[in-house]
């Protein structure tokens, strides 16, 4: 329907044009331009020949809107030449040579205007309907990469992550008071982070390695032995961009999903790939728990931001004793 009624209006601009045959005809084209059998065929003709246009037109509408608008062009120039001659051979029967091609002439020119009417009409609206749908995909990959964000911070903020670092404050503040106040500072910096941080798609390395240092701290003070979060000296020195919280989520994630013990540790660790350009977030793999909680808002929620960012994507190595994930860096 809605390629329908611009050619219906195409062939009403294109019928029109039969008003200025009408105009102060010469006496011998007279009768054959008053003639309503010159009219239905000057209507017909007109039809064919935006039809012929939209045909291809609409056969290779996936096409560039350069390639649409040629195809389009040519669909046209197609169908009007049998037209034109057949109108030749009609007139040759009823008019003097001077008159034919007086009146060649002026079909030539009118199709030519119309058609030049029709190409530059035809590329304004493809045009207008692609930077349409561009810019609606454009806003919803953004609401799309709001919500994901959102999901994140939501599992950062999580009252299982409050629980959890509620009752470490709670057993420290009674066998530790002085990093029981290291781990609340840790607690409020990760907190200041996710609300500084919410709304931007992108930040730097330093500053994501900033909040991991403080959940590092939080896994230590938790865990002990356990866990241990290996940060090379010179990532966050690195200039360059990710999503926010996605180192932090797979140090999590890598805590989430093994056993954690002493005689079996988990070794978490961050370094910078120079070739790869990529930060490197390895950890070995213990035994798994039972229950496996969901990764859609660690691992899933990374790629899909990533993707969203129409760059590099993340690459992920998965071996019986070792768990990789590189996380290219991204321009803002």
């Amino acid at each position: 329907m809605k390629n329908l009624i611009p050619n219906l209006i195409f062939i009403l601009l294109g019928t029109s044009l039969y008003n200025y045959f009408l105009y102060d005809p010469e006496p011998q084209v007279a009768p054959y331009v008053n003639d309503i059998k010159t009219f239905l065929w000057f209507t017909l003709g007109t039809s064919l020949f935006v039809i012929g246009g939209a045909i291809p037109n609409y056969l290779y509408r996936n096409k560039s809107i350069f390639f649409q608008v040629i195809s389009r062009g040519i669909g046209s120039v197609v169908v009007f030449i049998p037209l034109y001659y057949t109108l030749r051979y009609y007139m040759g029967n009823n008019l003097e040579p001077i008159f034919i091609f007086d009146i060649s002439t002026k079909i030539i020119i009118l199709f030519s205007v119309l058609l030049i009417a029709i190409l530059v009409i035809e590329f304004l609206m493809i045009a207008y309907q692609q930077y349409s749908s561009q810019h609606i995909y454009v806003i919803q990959n953004k609401r799309k990469a709001s919500e994901l964000r959102l999901e994140a911070l939501k599992d950062q903020l999580s009252p299982h992550y409050l629980f959890n670092s509620l009752n470490t404050v709670a057993y420290l503040v009674t066998s530790n008071a002085n990093q029981a106040e290291k781990y609340i500072r840790s607690i409020a910096k990760t907190y200041q982070y996710v609300m500084r941080y919410a709304n931007q798609p992108l930040i730097s390395v330093h500053e994501e390695i900033q909040l991991v240092k403080a959940f590092a701290f939080q896994l230590k003070t938790r865990h002990g032995e356990s866990v241990a979060v290996d940060i090379d000296n010179n990532v966050s020195l690195i200039e360059g961009n990710i999503p926010p919280l996605s180192i932090q989520m797979l140090v999590e994630n890598a805590v989430k999903h093994n056993v954690l013990s002493d005689k079996a540790p988990v070794f978490i660790k961050i370094k910078y790939d120079e070739q790869l350009k990529s930060i490197v977030v390895s950890n070995n793999i213990t035994k798994t728990p039972r229950k496996r909680s969901s990764t859609k808002v660690g691992l899933e929620n990374i790629k899909e931001r990533y993707a969203l960012m129409h760059q590099n994507q993340i690459t992920i190595q998965s071996l019986p004793e070792k768990y990789t994930v590189q996380l290219p860096l991204l321009s803002s």
